[in-house]
This record gives structure tokens, C-alpha cells and sequence, in this order.
């Protein structure tokens, strides 16, 4: 192997080596939705590691009765830089009418542009944030106070309370219940329609 061959074999080796530094690894956890017992969909969380980035992206597909059959499908995508919220998009899709709320990091503040089933909200935040709604699916929230719950644009606070923790988002009092630090269930309260997240 002459001195060319051996030094492209160092650039490659190079490369390979620094792009797995730049890619940490992904996580993908799958959960079911249902409702008095009842499956009505499923939710996929995935977690993303990218350099000093970290994306969540939290999907769900459900079918449930309402005064009238009703499809959602909501998706909420969180980008942290080190272990800031910079940027936040919760969409829902219905049969009934879209919603969407865009959260975004601007030097000292979040803008905020919420618009969820009879809510609305455009009032900035003043702070940054570590934890939202997102990062349950992946890490307890043992030294967390408040959080970015996405989907309202809102500072919530959540507390522990014998066995699970409790986060209020606008009056609606969720829980969730992890085991050895991975979050087992989650009974969430809605305007629509309550319902609890079980992992797979």
C-alpha cells in the first residue's frame, strides 16, 4: 500500500469515526392508547441525538367516539440544543378541524403561537426551559419543577405524589407512573376525551 492508498484510508477511517460521534444513537419507544379500558391507538416516541442536539419526536394515530366518530392524529416535535428547548411544533389532525401550536427560542424569550381545540394562546415566555411534555417518554423528571407542555404553548408544573408524578396543563391534572425511571403509564386528561398511555 503506497503513501496515497494509506492516506485515504485515514480519511475514510476519519470520517466514519467522526460521524458516529456526531450521530449519538436513536431510541424508539411504542405505546397504546386507551380509554376505560378500551385500545383506541397507539403512540411511537422516538429520541434523537445529533452532535449537541437532541430531537423528540412523539407521534400517536387514535379513533374514538365523541358525540360522532373522531379520527386524531397528533404529532409533537421538540428540538433541545445541549439540554435547552429551543423549538417546539404539536399538530393535531382531525375530522374535525386542524390545530397547531409553534413554540420558538428568540435570544431571551420563547414566541409563542398556539392554537389547540377551543384555546388560544400568543403570550411569550420569558425564561428558558429544560423539560416539556416530550422528554417524559424518556427521563424522569426527578429534580423538575416546570416544564414547556407543547401543545399550549404554556409553563406547567408537575410535583411528585406518592407513587407517580403530577403535572398540571391548564387545569387538566396528568399522571405518570414510571418504573426503575422509564415511564410505564400515563393517564392524561383531556378536554375531549381522557385517556391513558401504556407502554408496549
Amino acid at each position: 500500500m503506497n503513501k496515497q492508498q494509506i492516506r485515504l484510508s485515514f480519511i475514510v477511517i476519519a470520517f466514519f469515526i467522526f460521524q458516529s460521534g456526531m450521530v449519538l444513537g436513536q431510541e424508539e419507544v411504542k405505546y397504546d392508547i386507551s380509554v376505560a379500558g378500551i385500545s383506541i391507538g397507539e403512540m411511537t416516541a422516538v429520541k434523537k441525538k445529533v452532535g449537541q442536539k437532541t430531537y423528540y419526536d412523539i407521534k400517536s394515530e387514535v379513533s374514538f367516539w365523541f358525540f360522532g366518530k373522531i379520527n386524531l392524529d397528533y404529532l409533537v416535535k421538540a428540538e433541545y440544543l445541549e439540554k435547552q428547548l429551543i423549538k417546539a411544533d404539536a399538530q393535531s389532525k382531525t375530522n374535525r378541524g386542524d390545530f397547531r401550536t409553534l413554540i420558538q427560542w428568540n435570544k431571551d424569550h420563547y414566541n409563542v403561537d398556539a392554537k389547540n381545540y377551543k384555546y388560544e394562546n400568543n403570550k411569550p415566555i420569558g425564561k428558558p426551559l429544560y423539560f416539556s411534555s416530550a422528554v417524559f417518554f424518556f427521563e424522569e423528571p426527578l429534580n423538575t419543577r416546570e416544564f414547556m407542555a407543547e401543545g399550549y404553548g404554556l409553563v406547567a408544573t408537575i410535583k411528585k405524589v406518592k407513587d407517580y408524578y403530577e403535572a398540571d396543563v391548564n387545569g387538566n391534572k396528568n399522571k405518570y407512573y414510571y418504573v426503575n425511571g422509564i415511564l410505564d403509564k400515563a393517564v392524561m386528561y383531556s378536554p375531549i376525551k381522557n385517556y391513558v398511555v401504556k407502554r408496549k
